[in-house]
């Protein structure tokens, strides 16, 4: 398949200003309305999968990019101004394609196609097939009244969704803090704090927060920052999450299920809400045991180490004792680690380590100035010297940027006419800074970071999927964290460590003997962090299920009831909790799904060798290439030649 490659015309789309989107919006609804105007207008008779099926999915494409443009600028743009606008432009395009696609002619289209008799079989009878439930879930068969309101609720929701992302992005705090409150931090963290008078200012993006909780001796500096940073996305966020879970349940009932989370399951991997629950029930049991003995451990630790036995344990001790603990028992220091670890190597390390795997060539773009110096971007080459894809780097922090990590889809690759359109996507990350006296240095865990989000990135950009609706990150949701969990097994590959490391100053690899007591320490803390994801798993699944009245409050019963450990004071933990607001509702328990698949696909590397290059092929081709044009699960079963199970994941969290 001849894959063209972008030019700078092609990102042109990168200098688009506030005062553009209403054109570009306009735009997209106009085509948008001539292609369902042309699909209606076939006679019932006439209808072929090409001129209705393909020509339904084909008419979000160039659509789609458009918007995931769009999104993006709203994400990472330097200008805030054009951030709203962004946003205001996802909301009012939102609306007006609710109007055009909710038309019951084009499910009637659907229908009268279905009666010719066309065989299908492969990726167009699944196309047809999710299509046609696609539509019957958005309630075509209901009265006008309740189709109505289902196409209501729809709208309000995109509008909520768009705001909470708005407020969260935007939310802004910090705690001042003197050289001694630093204490226990290295010198590379403090270079990158900005000074207020004979102050550092520590704010609640990621590179600040996570190291200050872990690494901070100072307690009181400890509760100060995690309370804060447990009231991110404030109040009015608690407001419009509320909104959203009443709206999302009334059109689960409305559409005949029983629960939002039926709803969304339904055409997942799970099936259903039940099957959820049964795996969340199971993993509490298996971890229990392990999370009661490091609760007694660590509120002993707490006891010693602040020589009071009356001292309670407290949310803003656990990442700082853990820190302690590890680096007592295993004899790992976490700021040594960094040592071994400057950004720019395990970039460079990182991204051969793929081409070596997948039998890909990166090469860097000199011609490309995007919407921030710091931005890099790479073409994607095959072995044979074919061009197959497009990736961007975005991974520092900035204001208004998107403060998490994440793989951000551009171009969906796919088929048109005797052109496969190639892949397009963002990897945005906020690792730490480099400053003028010290490089970007990297905890280990952002190196896990970096494989993660890297294999979302190869998911998206090595697919061969034909249409759009089956390639990339369009998989089954509880599927799509699979490939990235995965090759996060790399990072604990003693081999892997070696080439990632190279220190900052001496340009050593990692010592073996460190390498060894980083992999026996993984397990360490391991049950804990299960026990976490089920306390945002089952915050999720009884949201979407029971219902609940005070979000908050539920978050903090479930921590206490699964952690053992009161919330942070004050917290409105959940209103920072932007999986919940859109794309993981109903979800998140897909990040322990997946990672069931994940642990098993890794098994297979284990047993051949972690780079081995047909191992790789054939990851690539059952795994990356295909999307969801074949069942997820018989992807799995493919690339594995075997029915998948769940002994390497219970093994990996030492249950």
């Amino acid at each position: 398949m001849k894959r063209k490659k972008y030019t700078k015309a092609d990102f042109a789309w990168t200098r688009w200003m506030a005062k553009d989107f209403s054109r570009i919006a306009s735009e997209m609804v106009r085509r948008k309305k001539t292609a369902y105007s042309a699909i209606l207008a076939v006679p019932a008779d006439k209808r072929t999968f090409v001129n209705t099926v393909y020509a339904i999915a084909a008419s979000d494409d160039q659509a789609g990019d458009e918007m995931n443009r769009i999104s993006l600028l709203k994400s990472v743009s330097t200008d805030a101004g054009l951030r709203l606008a962004a946003a205001k432009t996802l909301e009012g395009l939102q609306k007006k394609y609710v109007e055009i696609e909710y038309n019951p002619k084009i499910y009637k289209a659907l229908k009268d196609y279905a009666k010719n008799g066309e065989k299908l079989v492969g990726p167009e009878k699944l196309l047809f097939s999710d299509m046609m439930k696609e539509y019957a879930r958005m309630g075509f068969g209901l009265p006008k009244a309740k189709l109505a309101r289902v196409k209501s609720n729809i709208k309000k929701l995109g509008r909520l969704a768009l705001a909470f992302s708005h407020n969260l992005n935007n939310y802004k705090d910090h705690i001042l803090v003197t050289n001694a409150e630093l204490d226990g931090l290295p010198e590379s963290y403090k270079a990158n704090l900005e000074r207020v008078g004979n102050r550092y200012k520590v704010t609640l993006a990621y590179p600040d927060v996570f190291p200050f909780i872990a690494g901070a001796h100072d307690e009181e500096k400890r509760r100060e920052l995690m309370e804060k940073f447990a009231r991110k996305g404030g109040p009015k966020n608690v407001a419009i999450l509320k909104k959203m879970f009443r709206l999302r349940a009334e059109s689960a009932k409305l559409l005949g299920y029983k629960t939002h989370a039926d709803y969304q399951t339904e055409l997942r991997m799970a099936k259903s809400a039940n099957n959820v629950w049964r795996m969340i029930n199971d993993l509490e049991k298996r971890t229990k045991k392990r999370q009661k003995q490091d609760l007694e451990m660590l509120k002993a630790d707490k006891k010693r180490r602040v020589g009071d036995a009356s001292a309670v344990l407290q949310s803003h001790d656990i990442a700082y004792l853990f820190k302690q603990i590890r680096k007592e028992k295993f004899d790992i220091d976490s700021d040594v680690v960094k040592e071994y670890f400057p950004f720019e190597h395990v970039k460079g390390a990182t991204l051969d380590a793929y081409q070596k795997l997948l039998g890909v060539m990166f090469k860097k773009r000199t011609d490309l100035k995007l919407w921030h110096k710091g931005v890099q971007t790479f073409d994607v080459y095959d072995k044979s010297g074919d061009y197959l894809s497009t990736f961007i780097l975005d991974l520092y922090p900035r204001d208004g940027k998107y403060g998490h990590a994440c793989a951000s889809e551009l171009t969906y690759g796919r088929q048109e006419g005797e052109i496969y359109r190639a892949p397009l996507a963002a990897m945005l990350a906020n690792f730490p800074k480099p400053s003028t006296k010290n490089p970007s240095l990297m905890s280990h865990g952002e190196v896990e970071t970096f494989f993660h989000e890297f294999g979302h990135i190869m998911h998206f950009t090595l697919t061969k999927a034909r249409y759009r609706a089956q390639s990339g990150f369009n998989v089954a949701m509880d599927f799509v964290e699979a490939p990235s969990q995965m090759l996060e097994n790399w990072v604990w590959d003693a081999g892997m460590l070696t080439r990632l490391s190279k220190h900052y100053k001496t340009g050593r690899p990692i010592p073996k003997d460190l390498i060894k007591r980083i992999i026996d320490a993984r397990l360490f803390g391991e049950a804990w962090s299960v026990r976490g994801q089920l306390v945002l798993a089952s915050l999720d699944m009884i949201i979407h299920t029971k219902g609940t009245r005070n979000p908050v409050k539920l978050y903090a019963d479930l921590n206490k009831k699964l952690m053992g450990v009161n919330a942070p004071k004050g917290q409105r933990w959940i209103a920072g909790f932007g999986h919940v607001a859109g794309g993981y509702d109903a979800g998140y328990y897909g990040y322990l799904w997946s990672r069931v698949y994940a642990e098993d696909m890794f098994s297979r590397f284990k047993k051949e060798g972690a780079l081995n290059p047909k191992t790789g092929r054939d990851y690539r081709q059952w795994i990356l290439e295909k999307g969801s044009s074949m069942e997820e699960i018989d992807l799995v079963r493919g690339f594995l030649g075997r029915k998948p199970n769940n002994k390497a994941f219970i093994k990996s969290i030492g249950a």
